[in-house]
């Protein structure tokens, strides 16, 4: 499927290892949505000031990406993810030790900068090494593997929060990755012959993708996708906090069954392909998040929250796949 011989076994190598990536920054990238109400109350803030932490985080995310891929162009792939893993690890643990709002702020920012890193360039580095045919199912398992990480963040998120403290699932997650970098550095980095661009224009990449109007439509879509599921939704344990009352566990219960429908979903990603066709996917998924969001709304929340859920992570898989895959090309 991605080559013959040593290569082939190399190559596997290097995917586990990128999918592990994967599953670590999901960890990160979900956790603040049980834990956010625990900061705001140790830190003796309001929600909406602890909210700074989320757009701390998302905004250097979306602008770092465009950043990194002409940096592995130079520099290859898998190292430029590898050492991305270990600022990482160094952003986790400063979280984790963050004295007040302010310098957990900042180190959301710099943790957000790092972790930009890793799933574009897993997905470059997927669309350079498979075949187009074979590359959803592929998708499929970093799909899957970003849900059970973000099952395991609600779930220990909301646990730790209760039981512990929010600052150890940083310490935890800061390990993992920490422990997947030195992996990849024992495995050894594959060598990368640098990309020479025909326009030495440091912008001719940027231009390229700008001067095709199907592209700017691409990206209008995961602005979108990203401020719905990723922005709006961290906000969810706050709203279960404050409207009902519920207990850290349970709003980490709550969280985590919208990634288990994601991991149970990615399992027929490539059939559902084949089926519905990439429009169809992104339409019905697109058109199923906004229902699940809509449903949040409603009463009794102890029925109707929990079914959102399910719905969401469904439904989130199909949209989120097929854009992954897209943008592959």
């Amino acid at each position: 499927m991605i080559a013959r011989g040593d290569q082939q076994i190399a190559q596997r190598a290097t995917l586990k290892l990128l999918i592990a990536a994967i599953f670590v920054v999901s960890i990160d990238s979900r956790v603040i949505t049980p834990i956010l109400p625990a900061i705001a109350d140790d830190l003796g803030v309001t929600i909406g000031r602890a909210g700074l932490i989320v757009t701390a985080y998302l905004l250097p995310y979306g602008l770092f990406q465009l950043f990194y891929g002409p940096l592995a162009d130079r520099k290859g792939h898998v190292r430029v993810i590898c050492f991305a893993l270990f600022g990482f690890a160094i952003g986790e643990a400063l979280c984790a030790l963050s004295p007040g709002l302010p310098a957990l702020v900042g180190f959301r920012l710099l943790t957000g900068m790092v972790a930009a890193a890793i799933f574009p360039l897993v997905l470059a580095w997927i669309g350079e090494t498979v075949d187009y045919t074979h590359r959803q199912s592929i998708i499929g398992y970093t799909v899957m593997a970003a849900s059970i990480g973000q099952v395991l963040s609600a779930a220990a998120g909301g646990f730790m929060a209760a039981v512990v403290s929010w600052r150890t699932i940083f310490v935890l997650d800061g390990m993992l990755a920490l422990v997947i970098a030195v992996m990849m550095l024992r495995a050894g980095l594959p060598r990368h012959e640098p990309v020479v661009a025909v326009d030495r224009s440091r912008l001719s990449p940027y231009r390229t993708v700008l001067d095709d109007p199907r592209h700017i439509l691409f990206l209008a879509l995961v602005f979108v996708e990203g401020a719905l599921t990723i922005g709006a939704f961290s906000y969810f344990g706050a709203l279960l906090r404050a409207r009902d009352g519920y207990s850290y566990l349970a709003i980490g219960f709550f969280i985590a069954l919208f990634g288990l429908t994601s991991v149970a979903m990615g399992r027929f990603i490539g059939r559902a392909a084949r089926v519905l066709g990439e429009r169809r996917m992104i339409a019905v998924g697109g058109i199923g998040v906004v229902l699940a969001y809509l449903m949040t709304t409603l009463q009794p929340s102890l029925v109707v929250f929990p079914l959102a859920m399910l719905l969401c992570g469904a439904t989130f898989t199909l949209m989120h796949s097929t854009l992954q895959t897209r943008a592959t090309e």
